[in-house]
């Protein structure tokens, strides 16, 4: 705050009799009688947006604020520069909550029964949920039901399995930055959509712990999670790990963590600034998986897949099978040595914008497939 600023504050706390006029004020501190009224006016602002919790010169919610810098002097006055993570307050609200909503859907104990021969690696995908996201078939309440009812189906069948992997293939929530019409589109707030995102994949770790002794939960990053400091995908805030769906996978493990009955859950997550990774199933049977959106185009994932390969990043070069999300319909298709890259289905709401555009609208469901013998096999829609 300026000298100025100071003198404007103390003079107008003092009763009105007593108050010097602005072209006092101003001849005392060498500027002009417009000058001293631009700074009282700034000044009122910046009170009017502390009342309502927002840094007073960015309209920045102040728990979001990590650091300050020094004061900076602008034509209508000073603003304090600031250092600010964008996200940091729905993150921060989203773990505070996270114990508290998710412990309940943790509390019975899961035992898988253990008296029947099983076999094998049994992949579990949800991808595209986008919680939040209203379009033509409806909302966040029949998203929600819409993955319960597959995840309680696929459950039954998971208990034939040795291992199952559970893939949050990306874009769990819808969020509001990715485009300007999601502020219009959505039917519930940010926080909202981290919160019931996080408790429909913990209810799914716990009936597929329930079905199956071994458990491994992935994640990957994906753009409608991701952190952004505004509209645009040219706008992201930090790394790759910044992203609500792995903040949601982290969540669930800090609230698994311990408890009995858990012990067979494990989870996997790419390295903080990829967005990629691999996982193997129990024969050995290396998958990639990552959301898909880095390729550009559904088109060019083949050569994302290759170029990954030959980098040896995070792992691809050893992949049979490449898991991937992002354009909402189910696909698989072999390439090179008889690798297979599979397109997962999407679960949300569907497409107006696509359907009006090409006529076409993806069928809503979850994939499982079984993952051995070097390849994929026995894919099976649930919607």
């Amino acid at each position: 705050m300026s000298p100025l600023d100071e003198a404007i504050i103390a003079n107008d706390a003092l009763p009105q009799h007593q108050r010097r006029t602005n072209q006092a004020i101003a001849d005392e501190y060498g500027t002009s009688e417009a000058a001293v009224r631009r700074h009282r006016k700034a000044l009122k602002r910046r009170s009017e947006q502390r009342q309502r919790g927002e840094d007073a010169y960015f309209g920045v919610p102040t728990e979001a604020i990590t650091a300050r810098g020094k004061t900076v002097r602008l034509a209508d006055g000073s603003y304090e520069k600031i250092t600010w993570k964008p996200g940091a307050a729905e993150q921060a609200e989203a773990k505070r909550l996270a114990y508290d909503d998710i412990a309940p859907l943790l509390a019975e104990k899961p035992t898988p029964a253990a008296d029947h021969p099983r076999k094998g690696t049994y992949v579990v995908v949800i991808s595209d949920m986008q919680i939040g996201k209203t379009d033509v078939r409806g909302g966040t309440k029949e998203t929600v039901k819409a993955v319960r009812s597959a995840i309680a189906r696929i459950s039954r069948n998971a208990a034939a399995y040795d291992e199952v992997i559970l893939v949050d293939c990306g874009d769990s929530t819808e969020n509001f930055t990715n485009t300007v019409s999601q502020a219009q589109t959505c039917d519930m707030g940010l926080v909202e959509q981290i919160r019931t995102a996080q408790g429909v994949l913990a209810d799914a770790v716990h009936q597929l712990a329930q079905a199956c002794p071994s458990v491994t939960y992935v994640a990957v990053p994906s753009n409608h999670c991701q952190v952004r400091t505004g509209i645009g995908r040219s706008n992201r805030a930090n790394i790759a790990a910044d992203d609500y769906g792995l903040l949601i996978q982290s969540n669930i493990q800090m609230a698994v963590e311990g408890r009995p009955g858990y012990e067979g859950v494990s989870f996997a997550a790419p390295a903080p600034r990829l967005e990629s990774l691999t996982v193997r199933a129990q024969d050995g049977t290396t998958m990639g998986v990552t959301h898909g959106h880095a390729a550009g185009s559904k088109g060019r994932v083949a050569d994302w897949f290759r170029g990954q390969a030959f980098g040896c990043v995070a792992g691809m070069q050893d992949a049979r099978v490449l898991l991937h999300g992002h354009w909402h319909s189910f696909s698989i298709q072999t390439v090179g040595d008889s690798r297979q890259i599979i397109c997962a289905p999407t679960i949300d709401p569907g497409s107006s914008w696509f359907q009006n555009a090409s006529g076409e609208a993806s069928k809503p469901a979850l994939l499982t497939f079984e993952l051995g013998g070097g390849a994929s096999s026995d894919w099976r829609l649930w919607s």
